[in-house]
C-alpha cells in the first residue's frame, strides 16, 4: 500500500508538472506573437522535459523555461522556420504534382516525396530533444536526428504509434489538450527518445543553468 501511495504521488507531481509547463508554453508562445514565440518556447519545454526524465530531482521549472526561452529565442526560432519552410515546400511540391497530368514519372514523384514526408516527420521527434541535449553546430541537429531515425527504426515507428495514440485520445476527450496538449507529447517524445541520447558535458541544459 505504502508503494502505491508513492506511485500515486509522483503520477500527481507529474501531471502537476505537464499541466505547468503546458500553460507556460501556450503563456510564452503568445509572449512572442506565437510565431515568434512557439520555437523559443518549444525548445524551453523540451529543456524542462529533459531535466525532469533524464536527471530526477528538484526543477525549478519557471525558471529553467524561462532562461531557457531567452537563451534559445534567435537559435529556436532559426531551427524551427528552417525545419518549418522544408516542409511547407515538400507538401506545396506534392500539391502541385497532384494538379499536372499522371504519368509513370509524376507518381514516382509523387511516391517519393510521401516517402520524404515520413521521414520528415520522423526527424521531428528527434530534432528538438537533440537539440536540448547537446551543443552541435547547427546543421548538425538535422543530420543526428536522421542518424537516429535510421539506425533507430523500431523505436521510431513506437515512437508515431504513440502519438497517434494521443491523438485518437485527445480527439476523443479535447477537454485534455489545453490542459496537457503539448506538454504531455513532448514528455513522450522526451521519454522515448531519451535512451537514444548519450549524457555529455556539453548540454544546453548546463549552460543554462550556468548563467546568473
Amino acid at each position: 500500500m505504502r508503494a502505491l501511495g508513492i506511485k500515486y504521488v509522483q503520477l500527481g507531481e507529474w501531471c502537476l508538472n505537464l499541466f505547468l509547463l503546458n500553460c507556460l508554453w501556450f503563456m510564452f508562445s503568445l509572449i512572442g506573437g506565437f510565431f515568434l514565440g512557439i520555437f523559443p518556447a518549444t525548445v524551453a519545454l523540451f529543456a524542462v522535459l529533459r531535466k525532469l526524465t533524464m536527471e530526477p530531482g528538484e526543477v525549478r521549472i519557471f525558471q529553467l523555461f524561462w532562461k531557457t526561452y531567452k537563451s534559445e529565442f534567435i537559435r529556436g526560432n532559426i531551427l524551427g522556420y528552417v525545419w518549418a519552410i522544408i516542409g511547407a515546400a515538400l507538401l506545396i511540391d506534392v500539391r502541385v504534382l497532384h494538379q499536372v497530368e499522371m504519368t509513370f514519372i509524376h507518381q514516382a514523384l509523387i511516391i517519393a516525396l510521401y516517402l520524404l514526408l515520413v521521414l520528415y516527420v520522423f526527424i521531428t521527434f528527434y530534432l528538438f530533444p537533440i537539440f536540448v541535449h547537446y551543443n552541435l553546430r547547427f546543421l548538425e541537429y538535422y543530420k543526428y536526428a536522421f542518424i537516429l531515425v535510421i539506425g533507430r527504426p523500431i523505436k521510431t515507428i513506437l515512437l508515431f504509434a504513440s502519438i497517434l495514440l494521443i491523438y485518437f485520445l485527445f480527439s476523443l476527450i479535447p477537454g485534455l489538450i489545453p490542459v496537457f496538449g503539448v506538454s504531455f507529447i513532448g514528455f513522450i517524445m522526451m521519454k522515448m527518445t531519451s535512451s537514444s541520447l548519450k549524457k555529455n558535458n556539453h548540454s544546453h541544459i548546463e549552460e543554462v543553468e550556468s548563467f546568473s
